[in-house]
C-alpha cells in the first residue's frame, strides 16, 4: 500500500496571537456552527470514507436527514447520542475485535472475586476518555485543588501522588502498594495488556521497568529524575511498550465500536436514518495522532523505531527481510551514522561517550502508522499514530506559515525524554511546542463528528492527555513542566527521593570551596542581583595581580554574553569558551590561559556539555551560578589537579573555588552537595559556607 507523502498547506493563516489557549473552554455555539460546516460537506458528498486502523478504507452511507438540526447540534456539542451510518466491519477486524475480548476474558480465569476487582480497576483505558468533566473540576484542576498520597516501592523510591480534587466520581485504584513483578505474558494481560503485544515482550522485566509501567498503565503523569547511564534503555522500552498498548486499545475500541453499530443496524424494525448511538461510540480524536515522543537526537529516535518494532513484529520476524517495516533501509541511512569522535589518548567521560554515540542531529520529525501487518514510517503527521520528533523540528513546523500543526490538537500520550539534553540545546523550543499543544483546528477535521470525543468539541483536551517526563536529576525548569503544561485529570506522580551527598563526593582536588549566598527577593530580580554583586565585589578581587589563571564557569548563556560585553567594556584581558566557539579558537584561548597570557577565562556551561574541552593550569575557579548538570561541578575541580597545572607560574600554593548562589537555586544546590545542605545553605543566617575534602 502506497503511502501518502507529506504535503503543504498553502494559504492565509490566522496571526499567531489568536493560537492560544483559553483558561475556559469556549462557547458552545462556535463548536455548532463548526458541526454544521461540516454535516453539510458530509451531505453535498454521495457517499464517505471512513479509514480504519488497519488502512482499509469503508463505504458509508450518506448522513440522514435530521427533523430537528438545533436539537441535532446541541446534542452533538454536549456529548449526547447523535445519528450516525457507519460502515460495515470485515470479517477479518470482527475476529480481532472478539479474540481481544476473548483473550481479556480468559486472564480473568481462575481469579478470585477480589482479584478480578482489583484487575478492573487498574483498567483505567476503559474509562478514561469517556468520563466528563464539568466547570467545577476543571476549575479544581486549573487552581491545583489537590489531595496528595505518598508512598514507596522497591527500584523507584518515595513518590508523591497530587490527584486533583473533581466533585464528579472517578474509578480509579488509590491502592498504591508494590506491584508482582511482571516475570511472563500472563502478568501484563491481567494488567490489561494486548494479548498480541504480550508476545513480543522480553521477559521478565527489572523492578524499575514494572514499577514505572504500572504508573504509565494508571494514566497517570509521571516525572521521573532518575534517569541513569544503566536505566536509560529499561525506561525507554517501558515507554515504547505503553505507548504501543495504547494505540492498540484504541483501534481495538474502534473495531468493536464499528461491531456494534453494524448489529444496531441489522434490526429491520429501525431504519437507518432513524438509528440514535450511544455515547460509547465516540472514540476518535480530531486527528489520528496520538502519541508524541520527544527526544533529543536521531539516535535515539532510531533506537526507539527499532523497540516499537520488536515490541509488534518479534515473533513474526522474518530472517531474510526482517521486520515488515516500509522505508526502513532509508530511515536506517538518515537516522544512523555521524558518530562524534572520540579520541584514544585523554578519553572523554562515559556519560559523554554515551550521550554522543549516534547520529546527534537535533533536527528531526517522523511519523508512523502502524497496521495490523506492517508499520509504515515517514506518513503523513495527521495520519500516523505515533510522531517522533526534536523541539526544534516541532518548533520550525509550528512557525512555517506554509504548514499547519493541527497534528498536535488530539495528543493523547506526551513523552519527554532526556530532558536535561533538551535543557543543553534550547529549552524554549520544547515550552513552545507544548503551548501549542491542543489548540482550536484550523482547518476542518476529517474524522466524522459523530464519533469525535465529546471533550474534542468542548475544547478540553489537555485535561485528558497524559505526560511522561524523563531526565536525569531534578531541575526548575523540569518541575515548571510538570506543574504549569501538565493537567491531566487523574492526577500525577513525583519521585521525591532524597539525595544524601550529591555530586560533590567525586571531587578529588584536595581544597576548600566557598559557596557564597546572594541576597535577591525574587526570580527576576536574581539576575541582576547576581550581576551587580559579582561586578562589585568578586570581579576587582580577582583581577588583581596574584590571582592570575581564573575560570569564570557560566550556566545561562544570556549571562555569559553580558558578562563578555561588561569585560570588553572595562578593558579587561581575557579569552573566551562557548559552544559557538571554532576550534581553532579554542585551542588559542587553552594555550593563552595556560602560559599566563590572559588572567581570566570565561566559560559556557553549554561550551562544556558539548565539547567537555580540558582546560588546563586552573588556578581559581568561579562557578557564576551551580551547574545545571551536577557531574560537572567535580569535573571542572578535577581539572585543577596538579598533573593540570603550568608549574612555571609560580602560583602553586594559590588556589580556591567559589560558587555564588541565590536561595532560589535549591534544586541545582540540591544536586550537588544534597538536600540537607542545600536547605541550611538558602536558609541559613550566614552567607557564606566552607565545604573542603583537605585532610
Amino acid at each position: 500500500m502506497k503511502m501518502k507523502e507529506k504535503r503543504k498547506h498553502f494559504g492565509s493563516r490566522p496571526k499567531r496571537n489568536d493560537l492560544r489557549k483559553d483558561k475556559k473552554p469556549p462557547n458552545k455555539h462556535k463548536f455548532i456552527q463548526r458541526s454544521r460546516q461540516m454535516e453539510q460537506m458530509h451531505r453535498t458528498e454521495s457517499q464517505y470514507q471512513s479509514t480504519i486502523d488497519d488502512g482499509s478504507k469503508l463505504t458509508a452511507d450518506l448522513l440522514p436527514e435530521l427533523q430537528d438540526e438545533a436539537q441535532f447540534y446541541e446534542q452533538l456539542v454536549s456529548g449526547y447520542s447523535s445519528t450516525i451510518a457507519v460502515p460495515t466491519v470485515k470479517s477479518e477486524e470482527k475476529c480481532i475485535a472478539q479474540e481481544t475480548k476473548v483473550q481479556e476474558d480468559d486472564a480473568e480465569m481462575d481469579q478470585t472475586p477480589q482479584d478480578i476487582a482489583d484487575i478492573k480497576k487498574l483498567n483505567v483505558f476503559r474509562n478514561r476518555f469517556d468520563f466528563e468533566l464539568d466547570s467545577d473540576d476543571i476549575s479544581a484542576i486549573i487552581a491545583k485543588d489537590t489531595k496528595e498520597v505518598k508512598g514507596k516501592w522497591s527500584a523507584i523510591g518515595n513518590f508523591k501522588i497530587e490527584k486533583p480534587n473533581l466533585k464528579s466520581t472517578v474509578d480509579s485504584d488509590d491502592n498504591y502498594k508494590q506491584p508482582a513483578n511482571i516475570l511472563k505474558a500472563t502478568d501484563l494481560q491481567l494488567l490489561r495488556v494486548q494479548p498480541s503485544l504480550t508476545l513480543n515482550v522480553s521477559y521478565p522485566l527489572s523492578t524499575v521497568q514494572t514499577e514505572l509501567f504500572h504508573i504509565a498503565n494508571r494514566y497517570l503523569d509521571l516525572y521521573y529524575p532518575q534517569r541513569t547511564l544503566d536505566n536509560a534503555e529499561e525506561i525507554r522500552y517501558v515507554y515504547c511498550l505503553h505507548a504501543i498498548n495504547h494505540i492498540l486499545k484504541c483501534r481495538a475500541l474502534i473495531l468493536r465500536n464499528n461491531e456494534k453499530i453494524n448489529e444496531l443496524l441489522k434490526d429491520p424494525t429501525q431504519p437507518a436514518s432513524e438509528l440514535s448511538l450511544p455515547d460509547s461510540v465516540r472514540d476518535q480524536g480530531l486527528t489520528r495522532l496520538k502519541a508524541l515522543i520527544i527526544l533529543p537526537f536521531r539516535d535515539s529516535a532510531l533506537k526507539t523505531v527499532q523497540i516499537i518494532a520488536k515490541l509488534l513484529f518479534e515473533n513474526r520476524k522474518d530472517p531474510k527481510t526482517g521486520y515488515p517495516i516500509t522505508k526502513y533501509e532509508r530511515f536506517l541511512e538518515e537516522y544512523s551514522g555521524n558518530t562524534v569522535y572520540f579520541p584514544k589518548t585523554n578519553p572523554k567521560p562515559a556519560d559523554y561517550v554515551q550521550t554522543f554515540n549516534g547520529n546527534t542531529d537535533d533536527n528531526f520529525k517522523i511519523g508512523i502508522r502502524l497496521t495490523k501487518k506492517s508499520m509504515s514510517l515517514y506518513t503523513e503527521f495527521s495520519g500516523s499514530d505515533i510522531l517522533i520528533a526534536s523541539p526544534l523540528a516541532l518548533r520550525m513546523v509550528i512557525n512555517d506559515k506554509d504548514q499547519d500543526f493541527d497534528f498536535l490538537n488530539s495528543v493523547e500520550l506526551l513523552i519527554i525524554d532526556q530532558a536535561e539534553l533538551l535543557l543543553a540545546q534550547n529549552w524554549e523550543n520544547l515550552l513552545q511546542v507544548l503551548d501549542h499543544l491542543h489548540l482550536q483546528p484550523q482547518k476542518l477535521p476529517e474524522t466524522n463528528c459523530q464519533r469525535l470525543r465529546s471533550y474534542c468539541l468542548n475544547a478540553t483536551s489537555r485535561f485528558y492527555r497524559q505526560t511522561l517526563l524523563f531526565c536525569s536529576h531534578d531541575l526548575p525548569e523540569f518541575r515548571g513542566v510538570i506543574n504549569n503544561k501538565c493537567h491531566n485529570y487523574q492526577g500525577k506522580v513525583r519521585i521525591i527521593n532524597q539525595i544524601e551527598s550529591g555530586s560533590i563526593s567525586n571531587v578529588l582536588t584536595p581544597i576548600k570551596q566557598v559557596f557564597q549566598r546572594i541576597e535577591s527577593s525574587s526570580v527576576e530580580s536574581a539576575l541582576e542581583d547576581r550581576f551587580q554583586h559579582f561586578v562589585r565585589n568578586i570581579l576587582p578581587q580577582f583581577t588583581k595581580s596574584g590571582y592570575s589563571h581564573c575560570l569564570l564557569y557560566v550556566p545561562s548563556y544570556f549571562d555569559y554574553v553580558r558578562l563578555r560585553n561588561h569585560f570588553k567594556k572595562e578593558m579587561i584581558s581575557f579569552v573566551q569558551i562557548s559552544e559557538y566557539s571554532k576550534k581553532e579558537k579554542i585551542s588559542r584561548a587553552r594555550d593563552i590561559f595556560f602560559h599566563s597570557g590572559a588572567p581570566l577565562m570565561l566559560y559556557s556551561e553549554r561550551g562544556h556539555f558539548f565539547r567537555r574541552t580540558r582546560i588546563k593550569g586552573i588556578r581559581h575557579l568561579i562557578f557564576y551560578q551551580p551547574p545545571n548538570f551536577p557531574n560537572f561541578y567535580p569535573e571542572m575541580i578535577n581539572l585543577m589537579l596538579d598533573i593540570n597545572q603550568n608549574r612555571r607560574d609560580g602560583l602553586q600554593d594559590v588556589m580556591s573555588v567559589k560558587v555564588l548562589y541565590t536561595k532560589f537555586d535549591l534544586l541545582s544546590l540540591s544536586n550537588i552537595i544534597g538536600n540537607e545542605n542545600a536547605w541550611n545553605l538558602t536558609t541559613g543566617a550566614s552567607d557564606s559556607y566552607l565545604f573542603s575534602n583537605k585532610e
